[in-house]
């Protein structure tokens, strides 16, 4: 299986104590009374190591068979003759080994058993009677390992379904045999390799005959079932958990609980990412104490830690399903990262950080960061070098970032951005390496020294001629992007410095050439007139990725400069409050529909239509007040024109008298409620009878022949 994103080496030992040879030699002296001299090199041990795991018993069976020969010849010298020989032997065993038995040519052999420099291991020796030069002995070994208690301080570990123990045997190269035997349902993990796997009768036996050093082979191994434990569900925000405890450990499954609710949020919030899921287990496991680190598993969904209720190995483990090699590349990123936002994450809930400190650069196992890989499983001094390493560095970087600057920059990296362009931007995308993240650091972040850093710590010998290359083509992209303004600088550049090609950098530098200046001055001359920046103008310069466009801006960008300049003005001109005159005069002209004209073809990058518009505008406002002026003229004349005309009217009106109706019908038509659309003028009275003269008849009026009519009443219109 391939183990991804190994977390922190365990804070609890589990190096292997010294091995020494384990005989010790009494030398008989000569009947002269010569001092005893020991050999270097006076026995060969052989010995074949059998390690059974006890689920019934719960303990390990441990059976050790060696066999010494006296490979130290006698000595004759001018005073005699010196006899060398050996007389007692030891093993190591756990400390908390019970029940240590030896024999030896079928005889019980009294142990001993003493203490070493590490307390959690003794030395049983026993005595025997002198092996002389060319003789050997085989003593048989047999002792129980019950295990220690979970969290203490003792790593020897044997329960219901897991055991972790040191499987050790001495000897010389090639003569020692080390199998650990457990049920087939059981895994197994060791931090020697060599282990072949041999399955029989439900069990399944692991040999190994390579030696991890001159004295035999050592070996720390476990043991897991995984159907042996307790089962929890957790939800925690978006994510349903399952955990796995060794059957019993509460303590364990209540830590792993409350830290899941109350801390995965916050490992989302401080990276500024949603859960990402990929995980469905965390499990307890003997496996971290043996290799010393825990780890995240994405092909099984699994986080396997160790029993040690650890808050930053915890949140460590758990932040890797983020921070993976899918998201950054290289390891050292990878788990400085994750290990700096781990801490962070643990200050957060109420806990307290404990960062590790920094190693020695030039001390044991120190590496360049950038060759730390896989490669190193196994190299201890390598792997708890470049932990802390990794640590520091990523802490040196941005751990002084506040948490909005700190969470931009972690975003940004496990997106992929490219720190030359806007943030959130799509294009430049691709997996964070260590290029990648100095150049979020340091153009996103603002962090001054970043490179100081990666040159003390991050890169080889090699690597360093980049960093100079870098150099030099940062103080050109730095000139472009002051001197552009608001803009980004052309993409072709954008995309040069991303990829750190540094000498194609260099050379778009020199092809944009004042057009960086001249976008700025874009930028402040629409500022100057109160218009906004002409969009298609700035797509332009910041999409060029060619030589021909960078050619093209150079002589485009001064041009937009004075089209601006005149488009503002004539608007501004347009906008201007003016006499009544004036503004008559640009409302007959149109000439804000003129002038808007002007800035929609400037926005679109139309420069020359632009212009014309704009001297369009311009000459329309400088006729304004003078047809403002006539159209008030014209009116005052047509004004006076229709005055005549319709006094004419009137005086044809009244000229023109309509014929009253007949009082009777006046009168009938009123009775009846109907209203004549004309009335006349005035309304004829009902004449009185004048006196008569005698010889004239009472219907005729005077002075009028009785066969004449009188004159008709003029008629209204």
């Amino acid at each position: 299986m391939t183990y991804m994103a190994d977390g922190p080496r365990s804070g609890r030992a589990t190096g292997r104590a010294l091995a020494g040879l384990g005989g010790v030699a009494i030398v008989l002296a000569s009947m002269l009374g010569a001092l005893p001299a020991v050999a270097d090199e006076g026995i060969s041990e052989t010995s074949h190591n059998r390690f059974v795991y006890d689920a019934a018993g719960g303990v390990v069976q441990a059976t050790v068979t060696t066999t010494i020969r006296n490979d130290t010849p006698d000595r004759v010298t001018a005073t005699g003759v010196q006899y060398f020989y050996w007389d007692a032997y030891g093993i190591q065993v756990p400390a908390s080994a019970t029940d240590v038995r030896a024999t030896s040519g079928g005889a019980n052999l009294p142990v001993a058993l003493e203490p070493t420099e590490d307390p959690h291991i003794s030395l049983a020796t026993v005595s025997f009677s002198a092996l002389l030069y060319g003789r050997t002995r085989t003593i048989e070994w047999a002792y129980a390992i019950p295990g220690d208690p979970i969290r203490s301080e003792g790593y020897t570990r044997v329960g219901p379904g897991y055991a972790t123990f040191a499987a050790q045997g001495v000897g010389d190269p090639g003569q020692v045999t080390v199998e650990v035997v457990v049920p087939e349902s059981m895994s197994f993990e060791s931090t020697a390799g060599g282990f072949i796997e041999t399955a029989a009768d439900g069990v399944v036996t692991h040999t190994s005959t390579i030696n991890t050093d001159e004295y035999g082979i050592w070996a720390f191994v476990s043991a897991r079932d995984p159907e042996q434990v307790d089962k929890h569900t957790v939800e925690a925000g978006p994510a349903s958990l399952t955990l796995l405890s060794f059957p019993g450990d509460t303590e364990w499954a209540s830590f792993a609980t409350e830290r899941l609710t109350t801390g995965l949020p916050v490992v989302e919030e401080v990276l500024g990412r949603p859960w990402p899921g990929g995980l469905k287990t965390i499990r307890e496991d003997v496996s971290p104490e043996v290799l010393g680190y825990a780890w995240f598993d994405p092909e099984a969904d699994e986080i396997i830690v160790s029993e040690d209720l650890d808050d930053a190995t915890f949140f460590h483990e758990l932040t890797h399903v983020w921070i993976n090699t899918e998201s950054v590349s290289g390891r050292w990123l990878s788990e400085g990262l994750t290990d700096v936002v781990a801490h962070r994450v643990v200050g957060k809930i109420g806990g307290t950080p404990a960062p590790p400190a920094a190693p020695d650069r030039q001390g044991a196992g120190a590496l360049a960061l950038t060759g730390w890989s896989d490669a190193h499983f196994g190299d201890h001094e390598a792997e708890d070098y470049a932990y802390a390493a990794s640590h520091t560095v990523v802490a040196e970087l941005v751990g002084d970032l506040d948490d909005a600057a700190f969470t931009a920059i972690a975003s940004a990296a496990l997106a992929g951005e490219s720190a030359y362009e806007a943030p959130g931007a799509k294009s430049g995308r691709g997996t964070t390496d260590w290029r990648r993240f100095l150049d979020l650091v340091e153009v996103r972040g603002g962090v001054p020294g970043a490179t100081d850093v990666y040159r003390a710590w991050v890169v080889s010998p090699e690597q360093v001629t980049s960093l100079d290359e870098r150099a030099v083509a940062r103080e050109g992209y730095v000139a472009v992007d002051t001197a552009d303004g608001e803009w980004l600088p052309p993409s072709g550049l954008r995309s040069a410095m991303t990829g750190w090609s540094f000498d194609t950098a260099g050379e778009i530098t020199a092809a944009v050439g004042t057009a960086a200046a001249d976008a700025g001055a874009v930028q402040v001359a629409a500022q100057a007139v109160g218009l906004p920046a002409p969009a298609a103008l700035r797509t332009a310069y910041e999409t060029a990725d060619q030589d021909g466009e960078y050619a093209a801006l150079v002589t485009r960008l001064p041009r937009a400069v004075e089209v601006v300049e005149l488009v503002g003005e004539a608007s501004s001109a347009v906008a201007a409050e003016r006499d009544p005159f004036s503004e008559l005069g640009e409302l007959v002209l149109d000439a804000d529909t003129l002038a808007g004209e002007a800035r929609a073809d400037l926005h679109a990058g139309h420069l020359e239509t632009a212009a014309d518009l704009a001297d369009a505008t311009s000459g329309r406002v400088g006729l304004a007040p003078w047809v403002g002026v006539g159209v008030i003229l014209l009116a005052l004349a047509a004004l006076a024109g229709g005055t005549l005309l319709v006094l004419r009217q009137v005086r044809a009106r009244r000229r023109r008298v309509a014929e009253p109706a007949a009082p009777e019908e006046l009168v009938e038509r009123l009775e009846e409620g109907e209203v004549p659309e004309e009335l006349p003028e005035e309304a004829p009275q009902a004449a009185e009878a004048p006196d008569q003269a005698p010889d004239q008849a009472p219907d005729q009026a005077p002075d009028q022949a009785p066969d004449e009519k009188p004159d008709e009443a003029p008629k209204e219109t």
